[in-house]
């Protein structure tokens, strides 16, 4: 019986004309998928999450988002509408609480980071600090890293980073076309602030700035990183990423379609060249017999640069330095623009908020020369509008994904079973009504302990449940190295803008929503975020005039 079987199906085979065989392939595939798409919605562990069914069934809508910039917002959006555990992809689970974000991002997270991690450097041929999936490689590295973000490092750095600081004061009065007691033109505050940003985090991480500020030549450079980020981030993404990995960083790149996968190839290069420099200015200082410690100034490549691992001996490859590069260039400035940005966009909007901000700085510092870190860490509304604007304009706004080890792992008290990707957005959960009362308002208040009579301001135990979803630079073992460096440097901005100018919106709000941006990018009072694994803003279109 089972033999004819089989000579039946051999003849039929034999028989089958080349349209027909291709027919019988197409509809096989298609039963083959289909059968997929029904064990997702049916069968699957994580069939009983609410969400969207075209996540639920594909990642390709993943992918449009991240093409988009739109994840954070479709994110957000979701959360709202199915709570807090959001199936947004076959595979993968979304949260918005704090005690999610510990369990996931924590110390002892039982989680891994995944696949999407390795297509980041691919072109190095190296993981960076940030981007390196095992753990004990990222300690060792952060290890080597950290004296260049120490306290000593922020101490020895303000002199350096309010010079740029200074720089952008300036620079602007020059391009700006601005005059003492007189309104200047309409200009992108956004620019400025992103090259100063560039400037002195190259500067500091480099011994040497890309000059954005004194050099419009130079200024490709933003527009550069955001094509690249845009590129690599949903590129990360894609069903067959690993066949596409391997080319990345080659000249096939070249000839991928679309600017922005050619800028990301320019980045590249830009970053590489930047480096080579460095090591060549290295070797100089070491032939020439100038000892380490006669180094007038450490910059975080001279710490790289003289490593050895205590256990191997070894230094780090030209690879993994190339991988740091890229990070340090990418990474450095995206906080600090935000913060400048979104708060002068929403302070715009509420001009209490900077007449304010103004009072505290014109108060504490008689002149522009008196400006110093000490001083400013002591004042609390300057403090509080920063963590506010990095709160509503979080610097990476979509969600970091890691994969759960085996064994599975409880999350918001529900099994996460092994393999499952998750993830929390911290644009989402920054806007949290549970953690956050009224989190579509710009509010430093919220960060402000008061008595419990007064109308503004918090108590302790709101502000200690707003500082464990609060997360704008991650938080465990794996968040940023330079945030401190972030905030001394966006200090020292705000601190200098503020002593010399006074501000006032130029014309229409320019950075908000609009009705044809589409459903979450409507309103015209929210600053807008382009989620391209860095969050890129446009505006506020501002006016400033010289206050002395």
């Amino acid at each position: 019986m089972d033999g004819s079987i089989l000579m039946d199906l051999k003849d039929l085979l034999v028989n089958l004309s080349l349209s027909e065989a291709v027919l019988y392939f197409v509809f096989a595939l298609f039963v083959w998928y289909l059968s997929i798409l029904v064990y997702r919605l049916t069968l699957h562990p994580l069939a009983k999450y609410p969400g969207r069914l075209e996540e639920k069934l594909s990642d390709w809508p993943l992918v449009y988002y991240c093409i988009k910039g739109n994840r954070h917002i479709k994110q957000y959006l979701a959360h709202e509408k199915y709570g807090p555990i959001v199936r947004d992809g076959p595979n993968s689970l979304s949260f918005r609480s704090s005690e999610a974000l510990k369990a996931i991002y924590g110390t002892n997270a039982h989680v891994k980071k995944g696949d999407w991690y390795l297509t980041l450097d691919i072109s190095a041929g190296a993981p960076s600090v940030q981007m390196i999936i095992d753990q004990h490689q990222h300690a060792l590295r952060r290890r080597v890293m950290s004296p260049a973000f120490s306290e000593k490092a922020l101490r020895d750095a303000e002199p350096l980073i309010n010079a740029n600081a200074i720089k952008l004061i300036d620079r602007m009065v020059e391009g700006i076309g601005c005059k003492k007691g007189e309104w200047s033109s309409g200009f992108n505050l956004q620019q400025w602030v992103a090259y100063y940003g560039y400037d002195f985090i190259s500067d500091l991480a480099f011994g040497k700035s890309f000059q954005l500020l004194d050099e419009p030549s130079h200024r490709f450079v933003p527009q550069v990183l955001r094509s690249a980020s845009l590129f690599l981030y949903y590129v990360g993404y894609l069903p067959f990423a690993p066949l596409v990995r391997p080319l990345l960083g080659t000249s096939i790149q070249d000839h991928f379609p679309g600017q922005a996968a050619k800028d990301s190839l320019k980045y590249t290069n830009l970053a590489n060249s930047r480096l080579a420099e460095r090591i060549e200015r290295e070797k100089k200082r070491k032939e020439s017999g100038v000892p380490d410690a006669m180094v007038e100034r450490k910059d975080v490549f001279h710490y790289l640069l003289n490593s050895v691992d205590p256990n191997t001996g070894k230094t780090f490859s030209v690879e993994e330095l190339q991988a740091d590069t890229s990070l340090l260039i990418a990474a450095g400035s995206d906080g600090v623009t935000l913060a400048v940005c979104a708060l002068l966009f929403y302070g715009l909007q509420r001009p209490s908020i900077l007449a304010k901000l103004a009072d505290e700085i014109r108060e504490a510092f008689p002149t522009q020369d008196d400006i110093t870190t000490p001083k400013l860490n002591q004042l609390p509304w300057l403090q509080a509008c920063i963590e506010e604007s990095l709160r509503i304009a979080p610097p990476k706004p979509g969600s970091l994904p890691r994969i759960v080890l085996p064994g599975g792992t409880t999350i918001d008290g529900k099994h996460v079973p092994a393999g499952t990707t998750v993830g929390v957005s911290h644009y989402v959960i920054h806007r949290n009504a549970d953690v956050f009362p009224e989190p579509n308002e710009f509010r430093p208040e919220r960060w402000i302990i008061t008595s419990p009579s007064s109308p503004d301001g918090v108590s302790a135990e709101q502000l200690a449940a707003q500082k464990r979803a609060y997360c704008p630079f991650g938080i465990g073992p794996m968040n940023c190295i330079g945030k401190n460096m972030a905030y001394l440097a966006t200090k020292l901005a705000l601190a200098q803008l503020f002593w010399r100018f006074d501000f006032r919106i130029d014309g229409e709000l320019v950075g908000g929503g609009a009705k044809d941006l589409g459903k979450g990018r409507r309103d015209e009072q929210e600053y807008q975020l382009y989620d391209w694994i860095i969050g890129f803003p446009d505006g506020p279109m501002v006016q400033a005039r010289i206050r002395v």
